[in-house]
């Protein structure tokens, strides 16, 4: 499996399924990141100008995608 980062917004109502998904991809042998936003609700990435976290969030992503594409 390729390397995974599960992004964890800690308001959402499944924040709870996107940490037990990050386990589940250990357990299985995949390399996985979880980043936990503090604060950030459900949804998060789609308002980079109402949720303060969610360009730190964007820029995690596009990050680890060029780490992981450039391999």
């Amino acid at each position: 499996m390729p390397p995974a980062l599960v992004v964890v917004p800690t308001q959402a109502a499944v924040a709870d399924r996107g940490r037990r998904y990050a386990e589940r991809l250990h357990a299985a042998g995949t390399s996985v990141r979880l980043s936990e936003y503090p604060g950030a609700r459900h949804a998060f990435l789609t308002m980079p100008g109402v949720e303060p976290q969610a360009k730190a969030a964007r820029a995690e992503i596009l990050a680890f995608l060029r780490t992981a594409l450039a391999r």
